[in-house]
């Protein structure tokens, strides 16, 4: 697999993916936990590829070939998501948005986590997928509003 610096990268681990921002010199920009990822802060920190995959032993790339080998998966996705109103931003510009977040803490499984980061160094829009649909399943659960009562 070849990568390209700026390409958005993850792995799988347990019962979730991990995003970074793929930086040249087989380095990765992301949230850096030393302990349970999904209940300590992090900070944005710059690492080996071997540090980013951890335990994991597939790098996915989402800026891979897409649909068409023409186009790359990442612009197909902006594209059917967006109606391509965001473009993505230069490969060394999506580096350089993520090297200005160095050493940022403020991590936040909900709000601001690895996805989050990743997708707003390419794109300038902090949204996570896998939040995105945890919510929507904690939606199915949630009760109706109870009925408006227009003779009050």
């Amino acid at each position: 697999m070849k990568l390209n610096s700026g390409d958005i990268v993850y792995v799988k681990r347990s019962g979730y993916r991990h995003f970074g921002i793929y930086t040249g010199d087989d380095c990765v920009i992301h949230y850096h936990k030393e302990k349970n990822p999904l209940l300590c802060d992090g900070i944005i920190a710059e690492t080996s590829m071997a540090d980013f995959m951890s335990s994991s032993d597939t790098l996915y790339v989402l800026n891979g070939p897409g649909p068409s080998a023409q186009h790359d998966l990442f612009e197909w996705l902006l594209q059917r998501l967006f109606n391509g109103e965001i473009q993505a931003f230069s490969p060394q510009e999506t580096v350089r948005r993520a090297r200005s977040k160095l050493g940022e803490k403020g991590y936040s499984l909900l709000l601001n986590n690895c996805e989050h980061f990743a997708f707003w160094c390419k794109t300038g829009i902090a949204q996570s997928s896998q939040v995105d649909d945890i919510l929507a399943c904690l939606l199915v659960f949630a009760p109706s509003p109870p009925a408006k009562n227009d003779n009050l």
